[in-house]
């Protein structure tokens, strides 16, 4: 049975053209708004729609409109059972116990993500996976950056991390992403106006990539994926071993995004 498992609020009319395709997800466009046709593995996002029962690379065609999402011809109609909410809500929670939680994360970071990711910013001894020129010369940018991402000094940071590196999603903007996640949860937390901040970064991030806008788009408004949902509600409210299957499933995003982009979350929850 073909259906559509959930759908992400985000998601706006029109009529969309396929943009890519991977084992995964089929991505499409329409102007600069993407919709992400995504596997039960993948879950639920703001700009996602899961689908079970049929082959992702099978689909050509979607169309989105008030009450339904239409997939090669295939009409599936809106419910409010299968609706992701996005947004970042946090509620009471123990201070000692968030404290204790993220020194957990960085730990389980460290410890799981890809050779390849950004966890050399917390973990010097991982510099070694980076051997070419080019390797080394990325590494020595990122640290670069690194060492502005203080309150003062950070939108100079942005400007050199943004759009490094290979990928669909660079990892300096999976980074940024998750710098911008990082402070909607503080705003949230600790009921401070980070506003300015977010926009500052936000204008600064944007590039001529509208794929990685959409997603910046949605970190600067605090809309997250599920399983980025989950972690950020583990680190509040849950102990050890759920912080760390948390962090597993976030890692396994992308070749190293989902590394890239945890590691922007927990700088940008610890440096602002």
């Amino acid at each position: 049975m073909i259906r559509v498992v959930s759908h992400g609020k985000q998601l706006r009319r029109g009529a969309y053209s396929l943009h890519s395709k991977f084992a995964s997800a089929v991505n499409f466009s329409c102007g600069n708004d993407f919709a992400f046709v995504v596997a039960m593995n993948t879950g639920a996002g703001p700009l996602n729609i899961v689908l079970q029962g049929m082959r992702l690379d099978s689909l050509n065609s979607l169309e989105i409109d008030n009450d339904s999402i239409c997939l090669n011809g295939i009409r599936f109609a809106f419910s409010s059972s299968t609706l992701f909410d996005p947004r970042i809500e946090i509620y009471g929670y123990d201070q000692d116990n968030f404290k204790r939680n993220l020194k957990t994360f960085e730990q389980a970071l460290v410890a799981f993500s890809p050779p390849a990711s950004l966890a050399f910013l917390l973990d010097g001894t991982r510099k070694m996976n980076f051997i070419s020129s080019f390797d080394i010369e990325y590494v020595r940018r990122f640290e670069s950056a690194y060492r502005t991402f203080f309150p003062n000094t950070y939108l100079r940071g942005i400007e050199m991390v943004k759009g490094l590196g290979p990928g669909l999603t660079p990892s300096g903007d999976d980074f940024i992403s998750g710098l911008l996640i990082a402070l909607n949860v503080r705003q949230a937390a600790f009921r401070i106006d980070l506003s300015q901040t977010i926009h500052s970064i936000y204008q600064i991030a944007q590039g001529t990539n509208p794929f990685t806008n959409a997603f910046l788009r949605c970190a600067a408004r605090g809309e997250v994926s599920e399983k980025f949902k989950r972690l950020i509600g583990s680190l509040f409210h849950s102990e050890r071993k759920e912080i760390i299957e948390s962090t597993q499933r976030l890692l396994i995003v992308g070749a190293t995004s989902g590394a890239d982009q945890a590691v922007g979350f927990l700088i940008g929850l610890k440096r602002f």
